[in-house]
């Protein structure tokens, strides 16, 4: 008996670490790129052909990072895309949460099949609306301006928001509301009290979700804007892919500086999105 659950107990050890060891190895293919990216962009610019390559450079040099800043339509671009991606985020949330609510906690005739619906919006392919969405926005003369980047961008993130803080809320028990309104709390207070403070991480995470989406958006800002107006960083970022040479320098600090507003928010507010994306799901 004793050596029958030695030997399970051996296995058992011995797929954990097969486990672990493809997880390395995978991680290993998703990082390398990454990895790469990042001590290319310190190398001086004779170092990037080498070979054999090199990992690390002797000569640590800040000229790409100071060659990114000094043209004006990268800045511009990447200004642009702070702001439409915040103003995104912002209206996701703000729009959703109401929607949400409504469609979960009120009696609304239809409000599950309203969410299938929202949620099937997401199956067609973004392409068909590539033509309806330029008329709209030539008609309203949104071509090219921030407003018209972020109505585009809202049909794809706010679907989103409202199905992720939906489930959310349907997670959290109704005889909370009913409790907090029989201790003497209004109906708004008990929203903010009760039901906006446990749906705080799913709230989090639909909005780092509306961010991220927003943040790489590439073929909307690419169809809609024409010039530094309203041209976000991916849009830019193309550019120094020279149709006789690549900018190699250049490409790879500005795509580390385009990581960074995505990685360092993750990086913080990583415990709410763990938490928040158990709770958004689907429910079985």
């Amino acid at each position: 008996m004793g050596r029958f659950i030695s030997s399970r107990k051996t296995k058992s050890k011995i797929i954990k670490t097969l486990i672990y060891i493809f997880l390395f190895f995978i991680s290993s293919i998703v990082i390398f790129p990454y990895l790469w990216m990042l001590l290319t962009s310190f190398k001086p610019i004779e170092e990037f052909f080498t070979y054999p390559l090199k990992w690390f450079t002797k000569n640590w040099t800040w000229i790409q990072y100071a060659g990114v800043f000094e043209d004006p339509k990268f800045v511009a671009a990447l200004r642009n895309s702070l702001l439409v991606s915040s103003i995104v985020t912002i209206l996701s949330l703000v729009l959703s949460i109401p929607a949400a609510y409504g469609l979960t906690r009120m009696r609304v005739i239809g409000g599950k099949s309203m969410l299938i619906g929202i949620l099937s919006s997401q199956f067609f392919p973004p392409m068909i609306f590539f033509v309806p969405f330029y008329i709209i926005l030539s008609k309203f003369k949104l071509l090219n301006t921030i407003p018209g980047l972020v109505f585009a961008y809202l049909s794809v993130t706010l679907p989103i928001c409202t199905w992720m803080v939906a489930n959310t809320f349907q997670n959290i028990p109704r005889e909370l509301e009913e409790a907090a309104q029989v201790d003497g709390c209004g109906y708004m207070r008990t929203i903010w009290e009760v039901v906006l403070r446990m749906s705080l991480p799913g709230i989090i995470t639909a909005g780092m979700f509306a961010y991220v989406l927003a943040w790489q958006e590439y073929i909307f800002a690419l169809l809609y804007t024409t010039t530094s107006a309203a041209q976000t960083a991916p849009v830019v970022l193309f550019f120094y892919l020279g149709q006789h040479q690549i900018d190699y320098g250049r490409l790879m600090a500005a795509a580390v500086m385009l990581s960074l507003p995505v990685v360092v928010p993750f990086v913080f507010m990583q415990r709410y999105f763990k938490q928040g994306r158990g709770e958004g799901s689907v429910k079985g």
